[in-house]
């Protein structure tokens, strides 16, 4: 064979390996039917104990042991994966199925769990939506469970939410730095001042010495930065950092970047069936407080733009005449965050109520103090608190920050009280065990209110989901670990406490803030909170 026979054979045969390579990677599916039995027996095997907030997930322990990353091509791809619904025409009230194998960015089959992923549908001419649930196999494979709710033809909606890197990164920097955000405290004697930063543990890049605010914060573990030229004794204020991380430049680009990746996989068609009926009628007042931890997929679904919730039928009116009979000689205690704060205002201007930090109005939106509003010729009493630190708030007295067992406790014993409990974005910023330690503190509380005051009713308001792009944290794993300790702590007050799920509905609806802003969102999720108190 000549030269130039050679190249000419050696260039007909490269092309014709990159066109069987083009083929092979685009046109020959990966799985056929035959191969997917083992992840359908998964499915079967798994329903019943599927719901991912009650032991789906995997362990804190494991991703303790993702301390890096190689690049960001190792990382799961949606382009890549593969995701398959198993039937496009379903009837009302059955699941839709969704088989999912991972692949990372250089085309390669992922081999383990750990990735937290989203499933949802949703009908933008119905102002409809609902939340599905993802079972984590183990081994790069998951199933996909959503229930058709409404007839149509709904999107199904598949998101990578949080990658197994960054919860293992995460994990790993808040177990050892308590913070992925620093906080600060500020000193000051006659007109010197000073600032230093300060975190759950002593342990902050570039401190030494260290000031021990345990004791002020109500003993649960709080640190800051010995001041150079005064003593601990010299602390006044307290806020938030802005850029205080204890990560560097590619765990930074990380856990902003690199999460919350969706795709319409295909439209499904929903048949209508007359003999099923999906919504229900029980009503919410008088409802066993433990009917609302009982695991279900969903908790409720939207319609017309309507929540509508499958745990009970909300029948509270929005009117002040309603809120203000339910309200009369029952103090309303709300602890938590600016989501709950937005509640609060809600209900108090429903109620033409002025809020007020000791005697002085506030007007603004971005307080972050125990705050009152009264009606005393009404017998009305509504008070907000956030939740303790660490909370990250603008500057202010130190003594603001109380924790939520003190605000419980400060509650009167002669009369029934209504509490309505949050904790979640701020605390997302730390560990597990410190989500924990403020649950266990208030739960404490609550049961002495619950012997001085037997006719109080608790309420827990729970984690909900958003994929604002400025937040450091895996909010989709944090929020369901968060579901999963609430449900553990309050399991044997579970016939005592109310938990009122946000997490179906934020998924559902697509929340992106962290202030959830679906228009009627917080008239509706109230209306649902006072339909298990009144009529």
């Amino acid at each position: 064979m000549s030269v130039s026979e050679s190249v000419c054979f050696r260039r007909i045969l490269i092309c014709c390996t990159v066109i069987v390579l083009i083929w092979i990677q685009f046109f020959l599916p990966r799985f056929s039917d035959a191969e997917l039995p083992s992840i359908k027996t998964k499915y079967e095997t798994k329903l019943l104990s599927s719901m991912p907030a009650l032991g789906a997930l995997r362990p804190v322990k494991s991703y303790l042991e993702i301390t890096d990353f190689t690049d960001f091509l190792s990382l799961v791809n949606i382009s890549t994966s593969f995701i398959r619904i198993r039937k496009s025409v379903v009837k009302l009230g059955e699941d839709v199925i969704v088989d999912i194998i991972l692949y990372n960015g250089r085309n390669e089959p992922l081999t383990r769990g750990g990735d937290v992923l989203r499933l949802w549908l949703r009908e933008p001419s119905h102002k409809a939506s609902v939340s599905g649930h993802v079972i984590d196999h183990g081994d790069g494979s998951y199933t996909g469970i959503v229930k058709a709710m409404w007839a149509g033809n709904p999107e199904v909606m598949f998101s990578i939410a949080n990658t197994k890197e960054h919860i293992g990164i995460f994990m790993n920097i808040v177990h050892k730095y308590g913070l992925i955000t620093f906080l600060k405290a500020g000193f000051g004697k006659e007109n010197v001042t000073e600032s230093t930063l300060c975190s759950i543990v002593p342990r902050i890049p570039g401190v030494s010495e260290y000031c021990d605010f345990t004791a002020q914060n109500y003993d649960m573990s709080f640190f800051c930065g010995k001041p150079t030229n005064m003593s601990c004794e010299d602390w006044i204020v307290y806020e938030r950092t802005i850029d205080e991380h204890p990560c560097n430049k590619d765990q930074l680009s990380l856990f902003l970047h690199y999460k919350y990746f969706q795709k319409n996989i295909s439209t499904v068609k929903v048949l209508p069936d007359p003999g099923t009926v999906l919504d229900t009628e029980r009503p919410c007042f008088g409802l066993n407080s433990d009917v609302t931890w009982k695991p279900r997929h969903p908790t409720g679904y939207y319609f017309n733009g309507e929540y509508r919730s499958l745990v009970c039928k909300a029948s509270m009116p929005w009117n002040r005449t309603a809120y203000a009979r339910c309200l009369r000689d029952r103090p309303l205690l709300m602890t938590g965050d600016s989501t709950i704060r937005n509640w609060f205002t809600k209900i108090a201007d429903l109620l033409d109520l002025r809020i007020l930090v000791g005697r002085k109005e506030i007007k603004d939106k971005a307080w972050h103090k125990f705050s009152e509003a009264e009606n005393a010729s009404e017998s009305l009493a509504l008070y907000w608190t956030p939740h303790g630190i660490p909370f990250f708030s603008y500057e202010q007295n130190k003594n603001n920050m109380r924790s939520v067992a003190f605000r419980i406790d400060s509650m009167p014993g002669d009369k029934p009280v209504i509490l309505m409990l949050h904790w979640f974005s701020h605390l997302a910023r730390t560990t597990p065990y410190k989500y924990r330690e403020h649950v266990r503190s208030a739960k404490l509380a609550i049961i002495r209110l619950l012997k001085r005051s037997p006719d109080s009713r608790i309420f827990i308001k729970g984690p909900h989901a958003y994929t604002y792009f400025t937040f450091l944290e895996p909010i989709d794993y944090m929020g369901l670990l968060y579901i999963q300790i609430l449900h553990e702590e309050f399991q044997d007050l579970q016939n005592k406490v109310y938990f009122i799920d946000q997490w179906d509905a934020t998924v559902g609806n697509e929340n992106i803030h962290n202030h959830p802003a679906y228009p009627p969102y917080n008239i509706q999720m109230i209306s649902l909170f006072f339909s298990f108190i009144c009529k």
